[in-house]
């Protein structure tokens, strides 16, 4: 079972209001609307909790908090709406983390945490105290005359003055930063995973730091969904974020070398590009109104993107607004895009 189909169950689970596959020591990743002033509570209750984690609940100014341990690594946080009972709560949240138990997750990046403790170690100044020193009275006559004769050389070698060592710092192996050819993103292509991946995903690295400056934790949810197979169409519709940004931040990890792209080339005559065209076959009446305007355009001749960008909303909202109705009274088409006019 994949990580992102267990998750859209709490996607489109209209009591939640945010989740977050944490890792035990309180740092989000595939964060979805969970706000940011309740990622202290979730860590100070972490930290408490952290050896008998199993079913925790937090209450926050923006509703309740579940949490769930899903394996040493990993803990589940859920954010339900503020009138949402207890007990719904934590039999749904029970039910998504069964479902978890049963995913190949990833390992999470290395905490910083022991790195900082490594670090402490290493720089604690080790004192060695002088302790006096005596010897017998035979030994040092009989080593006098052998210092008087040797205290010239001695002295010669005292002056060759060698220059220290250069100090080793642990650090990843320099990376070319540019890739070797410049790669135009478009949303068929593959994501793979480059040099500098495993480097970007380490907490508080140079590139970890810049990625989350420049995109906040959306930059490593999709390093962390990339798995050589999904297009960038795949991961920003997994992700429930608009393909354009999905594009640009991708494109960012190709131009440092932390991913790199397999665009398919232009499209023979003979290959197809097939396409998904909602049709709905109900009765319009039957719809609720907040849906209809997404609904009437479902004639079997637009894609859903397509509607989402003529309404002027989201992917994503237009998506919500076809869920209740797909597999009822609207069917999905697929057909070759060349054949669609």
């Amino acid at each position: 079972m994949e990580l992102e189909r267990v998750l859209t169950k709490l996607k489109f689970d209209e009591s939640v209001s945010g989740y977050a596959l944490i890792t035990s020591d309180g740092h989000p990743f595939l964060s979805f609307s969970l706000p940011d002033d309740v990622l202290p509570l979730i860590k100070g209750t972490l930290k408490i909790h952290a050896g008998d984690l199993s079913l925790v609940n937090v209450l926050t100014g923006k509703g309740m908090v579940i949490l769930s341990r899903v394996d040493p690594k990993w803990v589940l946080a859920v954010l339900f709406e503020p009138d949402f009972q207890l007990g719904g709560a934590l039999s749904r949240t029970k039910a998504v983390v069964d479902l978890l138990m049963q995913v190949d997750l990833p390992p999470p990046p290395n905490s910083i945490e022991v790195e900082d403790e490594q670090t402490a170690i290493e720089d604690e100044p080790i004192v060695i105290e002088d302790e006096p020193r005596t010897e017998p009275r035979e030994f040092v006559e009989a080593v006098e005359p052998i210092e008087s004769a040797l205290s010239l050389e001695t002295e010669v070698v005292q002056e060759e003055v060698l220059p220290p060592e250069p100090e080793i710092t642990p650090s990843f192996e320099p990376v070319a930063e540019e890739p070797e050819e410049e790669v135009a993103v478009q949303h068929g292509c593959v994501v793979h995973r480059s040099d500098r991946y495993n480097e970007t995903l380490t907490l508080e690295s140079d590139l970890n730091i810049q990625i989350k400056k420049e995109f906040s934790n959306l930059g490593v949810d999709i390093l962390l969904i990339v798995d050589e197979k999904l297009t960038v169409y795949n991961i920003a519709e997994h992700l429930s974020r608009p393909v354009e940004k999905t594009i640009e931040i991708v494109s960012w990890c190709v131009s440092k070398n932390i991913l790199h792209v397999e665009c398919p080339e232009v499209l023979e005559p003979s290959q197809k590009e097939i396409i998904e065209l909602p049709l709905f076959e109900g009765n319009i009446d039957k719809v609720k109104k907040k849906h209809r305007n997404i609904i009437e355009l479902c004639n079997g001749k637009r894609t859903l993107q397509e509607i989402a960008t003529e309404v002027g909303i989201p992917y994503f909202e237009a998506l919500q607004s076809i869920l209740p109705y797909r597999g009822k009274t609207l069917k999905i088409i697929r057909t070759d895009k060349s054949s669609r006019f």
